[in-house]
């Protein structure tokens, strides 16, 4: 896994460092998706229970303990459901479990573009997603399913971004552009 401008070169290209990032929290704890979480140990990091312990628990593919490790010294509010990061619905952490047992969404309500909400790996592709397709390596597919009917555009009434769909990179502002 490469890619061409790091996360610390993009947001130093906005004007900001990792010390001026607030809250972290991520979808899970494969090294995709965790790679760079260490870089913000003055963050308060939003951690799911259940994806902390099945990723420490044993060896677990494409998890890597060490590329978050910063969690244990860091100011961590553990969470094992939804959580409402601000208090005032504009930016929830959706409990989506079945790709992992912790695996989380993201739903962030903006003023223009409305609601948004960011898979994580529930699903890697549109046609997963459109047709209830459960890749094999999913720790459990009755979750994947019911957390798929839970994020459904129907339910919620958002733009859904599926996170390794290139046509839905595509379908977003180029960095540093942004939805607002």
């Amino acid at each position: 896994m490469q890619v061409d401008v790091t996360l610390l070169d993009q947001l130093k290209t906005i004007g900001l460092t990792p010390a001026d990032i607030t809250y972290l929290s991520f979808s899970h704890t494969h090294g995709d998706h965790v790679g760079n979480a260490n870089e913000f140990p003055d963050a308060t990091w939003i951690l799911n229970k259940a994806e902390i312990a099945w990723a420490e628990s044993r060896p677990q593919p494409y998890v890597n303990p060490d590329t978050f490790s910063a969690y244990k010294t860091a100011k961590t509010q553990m969470i094992d459901g939804d959580y409402d990061v601000f208090g005032d619905g504009s930016v929830r952490i959706l409990k989506t479990p079945g790709h992992t047992p912790g695996h989380q969404s993201l739903l962030v309500r903006l003023k223009k573009a409305g609601t948004v909400i960011i898979s994580g790996d529930l699903f890697h592709l549109r046609e997963n997603y459109r047709f209830r397709r459960v890749p094999p390596f999913n720790v459990e597919r009755a979750d994947t399913l019911a957390s798929i009917d839970r994020i459904s555009t129907k339910s919620t009434k958002g733009r859904l971004v599926v996170h390794h769909d290139p046509r839905d990179f595509k379908a977003l502002p180029a960095f540093p552009k942004y939805l607002n």
